[in-house]
């Protein structure tokens, strides 16, 4: 399928402890300083926190502070306090990386012969592989958005080709892997779960994590065409809004558009 339209994956956003100005200080800052530490990003807002890389201010960013007034964390690998969605990181020496997470406040959650996940200051897991592309690259870097759903190859058709990604890495009944035409990260990874999904705004089923979806500012007269594209093929408007509008996709995660 050719897009009619581009639409880019511009933010993964982060629920966290805090819905007041103090709480929000002690919730999202520390968790957007841990990922811009980790990350070797910079902080670029504080109305809300928002973290990018300095060398790729087109890439993509990391948000802090979207919060249900009563934030219960994920507790991976309990399903009845799922993680929804998660990071997976490539770092080119895995105990040095882990002794710098642990180090800015992550707990060690698992570890396996190919990689080790974490649960970070805010309890949402992050997986650390070890970097086989590009090791000369000095930092770590966000390899994979990984989306847990039930049906990981029916979600994994809905977000190839509302965000034109339409090359598969893996394709398994378990996990599934898209790309870029371009090679560039992040790739989206789709992994079967079974766990409450979220029913947003509802605070008893919160979203962990959302996406923030763009269309490029050049082709903003396009916004219509990639809101009935998103429509077309099955997501399910939540909130119309003057500047965005939040979508549910099939497996219901919300995102923004």
């Amino acid at each position: 399928m050719t897009n009619p339209v581009t639409i880019e994956l511009q933010n993964v956003v982060f629920a966290c402890p805090g819905n007041t100005e103090e709480s929000y200080e002690r919730g999202a800052r520390p968790l957007a300083e841990f990922y811009a530490n980790l990350l070797g990003m910079r902080i670029i807002r504080e109305d809300w926190f928002l973290i990018a890389d300095e060398d790729d201010p087109d890439g993509l960013h990391l948000g802090f502070g979207d919060s249900p007034i009563d934030y219960q964390p994920p507790r991976w690998p309990d399903p009845a306090y799922p993680q929804q969605m998660h990071l997976d990181i490539t770092v080119n020496n895995l105990d040095a990386a882990e002794q710098r997470v642990l180090q800015l406040g992550a707990s060690k959650l698992q570890h396996t012969e190919d990689f080790r996940t974490y649960a970070d200051p805010a309890s949402h897991p992050f997986c650390l592989y070890p970097n086989t592309e590009t090791p000369t690259n000095p930092s770590a870097q966000i390899a994979r958005v990984v989306i847990d759903c039930f049906s990981p190859r029916a979600l994994a058709d809905f977000y190839a080709d509302l965000l034109d990604m339409p090359n598969r890495e893996l394709d398994t009944p378990e996990r599934v892997v898209i790309t870029r035409t371009d090679r560039r990260l992040p790739a989206l990874a789709f992994q079967h779960a079974q766990f409450p999904a979220p029913r947003w705004p509802d605070p008893a089923y919160p979203q962990q994590v959302h996406l923030d979806l763009r269309v490029p500012a050049a082709d903003e007269p396009s916004l219509p065409a990639a809101r009935s594209l998103a429509n077309g093929l099955g997501a399910i408007e939540l909130r119309p809004g003057p500047h965005h509008h939040v979508y549910a996709d099939p497996a219901a995660h919300p995102f923004c558009l």
